[in-house]
């Protein structure tokens, strides 16, 4: 045999070789809880994502939209399995550094989704994330203050604000966001109360049913999710007052986005979570190829509302879930 030829031979061996190994790569993606429609979005671009890029994904989650430590013992999982890298979208930003620390430990590559872990943050505690990828939160709260400002015209309109679980950074940023702009764009508006429903839906009607008895001339609720947003629709339906309050919610999700064509609910402000979940494969196979490191992404934002859905002429709508 020629050298030239077993030269070309050895070089095609070595590159199968190495392609095969990184297709062998392990990893593991943490979420919230996979029944929040927000989280099956970006667990169907993962899944999506790893068909495209060849590669074996496991996707673990809690059992409910409140678990807190129970991400600890998913990390202990996921460690064991020896990954290439751990993406992990923790519940709150202590937690998800405590993951990071003992899965680096390991030699494991790590990385933050949902934006719950900033690059520097991980930096002061020793973690060196591989990227961090999400939403820009702190922007999603002011987008949704410019909506309600071009919404409600005159007036000192009555607000409230449904917040997500206490310590969790999207719905702080929403919230700081939203209270922020608001104050710029729309001064004359009073929030007349801004309280957690831990991202539930049940909670939520319970707040808002007992927020329209104080404040039977509410005009806006600004909900720090869908779900949220979906349960102030229910108490404002009661109270038969639909289409007189404003409700904004975040995610998109497919129940949102029906209670919006149907003129039950007047917008949501879509980070585009299967985009998110697609883009984070791509981002961990770079990764574990060897790819740059410290890396911030964040989601593009579109303001559903019936016109947008309706027109269907958005190009981010394709991501939509």
């Amino acid at each position: 045999m020629r050298p030239i030829l077993i030269a070309c031979l050895l070089v095609l061996a070595i590159l199968t070789s190495s392609t095969s190994a990184f297709a062998a790569d392990k990893y593991v993606f943490i979420l919230k809880w996979i029944g929040n429609p927000y989280w099956q979005a970006i667990k169907e671009g993962i899944t999506d994502g790893a068909k495209d890029a060849g590669v074996t994904v496991t996707i673990l989650s809690p059992n409910n939209d409140q678990a807190k430590e129970e991400h600890l013992n998913l990390n202990d999982a996921a460690i064991s399995q020896k990954p290439a890298v751990i993406v992990l979208g923790a519940a709150t930003t202590a937690i998800g550094l405590q993951c990071f620390r003992k899965a680096q430990k390991q030699g494991i590559r790590v990385a933050d989704i949902d934006a719950t872990v900033s690059v520097e943050e991980a930096k002061k505690s020793g973690v060196d994330l591989a990227f961090t990828i999400g939403a820009d939160n702190i922007g999603i709260g002011k987008k949704s203050a410019q909506f309600v400002a071009s919404t409600v015209k005159g007036g000192a309109p009555k607000v409230l604000i449904l917040e997500g679980v206490i310590g969790s950074p999207p719905s702080t940023e929403r919230v700081a966001g939203f209270k922020a702009e608001l104050a710029k764009v729309l001064p004359q508006a009073k929030i007349v109360a801004s309280t957690s429903a831990e991202w539930d839906r049940l909670r939520a009607l319970t707040i808002t049913t007992d927020t329209l008895t104080k404040n039977p001339d509410l005009k806006v609720v600004f909900a720090a999710n869908d779900v949220m947003a979906l349960g102030a629709v229910e108490a404002i339906r009661a109270a038969g007052k639909t289409n007189q309050v404003v409700v904004v919610g975040v995610d998109g999700v497919p129940d949102a986005r029906k209670a919006i064509l149907a003129g039950k609910m007047t917008a949501s402000i879509t980070q585009l979570p299967y985009l998110i979940g697609k883009r984070s494969v791509q981002l961990a196979v770079e990764s574990a190829r060897g790819g740059k490191t410290g890396r911030t992404e964040r989601a593009p934002l579109l303001v559903l509302t019936k016109s947008v859905l309706e027109a269907k002429k958005d190009p981010l709508l394709k991501n939509v879930r």
